[in-house]
């Protein structure tokens, strides 16, 4: 174990997309980094990746200010296994960033019952599972929990499958978390962001949305709002954890929209299909 001060963060989901900025972001700020995947050979090029930035460490180092642990965050011995392993090496956790997760494309008609138990245990159980084995540090430390939503979190769409239904669900836990542990010492935040940039866009849903309108397959499933940079919404995430914020969406002039929908229903549901309506509507 490291004599060191310095904050320690865990990021799940850290080897890639926008865990990886996460990761990048948090280290820029000072904090030991531990990231988090499933595949060994994904974190090793991510830690090398991390490095070739200045930081001057190697995966599992314990002189080091990042590590690089692989898990299967849906198996709570395993998880159980992490959370030690992160205090024999660190001695402390300052913050937990819940980002693993997957999504999906498709209509609930049609959604498989198997496919809808998948995405809640990569959206829901994998956060708390970790949430649930991290507390007893971060209430030493006085932490912060940031579980990375999805505006899905907060309305319904059309053409995201069972997507929706995960992240509802990750949010109801959310806030019902920050209620039971305000007591304890710890913080509970929600990030929800819009679409967000990634180069495979428009082909990395195309088969799952065959037979859906041309632009289910896009990021958001084809909401007409704007990619966001994973830039943008890791500076989010920073700032959720130095101001303690209870609930973050990006892009932000959503919020109002988000609001008005759900005190009017029936023009949240105008909004949601103009926003989710192929062009040609």
């Amino acid at each position: 174990m490291i004599s060191d001060e310095r904050p320690v963060a865990l990021v799940t989901g850290g080897s890639a997309g926008l865990g990886f900025v996460i990761s990048q972001k948090l280290l820029r700020a000072g904090y030991r980094v531990v990231i988090v995947g499933r595949n060994r050979d994904r974190l090793n090029e991510a830690v090398g990746n991390l490095e070739s930035e200045g930081n001057q460490s190697r995966a599992g180092a314990h002189d080091s200010c990042l590590a690089a642990l692989p898990c299967d965050l849906t198996d709570a011995t395993a998880v159980e296994g992490l959370l030690s392993e992160v205090s024999q090496l660190f001695g402390r956790l300052d913050v937990l960033i819940n980002c693993v997760g997957a999504s999906d494309r498709g209509m609930i008609e049609t959604l498989d019952p198997e496919r809808a138990e998948f995405l809640f245990r990569q959206n829901v159980i994998t956060a708390l599972l970790c949430s649930q084995q991290a507390i007893p540090a971060l209430q030493r430390s006085g932490g912060v929990i940031v579980n990375i939503g999805s505006l899905a979190s907060k309305v319904g769409a059309r053409y995201i499958g069972g997507y929706a239904i995960a992240k509802h669900a990750l949010a109801g836990m959310t806030q019902q978390l920050r209620l039971e542990l305000k007591p304890r010492g710890i913080h509970v935040c929600l990030v929800s962001p819009g679409p967000i940039r990634r180069e495979d866009e428009g082909q990395r849903y195309q088969e799952s949305a065959e037979g859906l309108p041309v632009q289910a397959a896009r990021p958001g499933g084809g909401a007409r709002v704007s990619g966001l940079p994973p830039e943008r919404v890791a500076d989010a995430v920073l700032a959720a954890i130095r101001k303690r914020k209870p609930d973050v969406i990006l892009p932000r002039y959503l919020r109002l929209l988000i609001m008005l929908g759900h005190a009017l229903p029936r023009l949240g549901d105008w909004l949601l299909l103009k926003f989710t309506s192929p062009k040609k509507d």
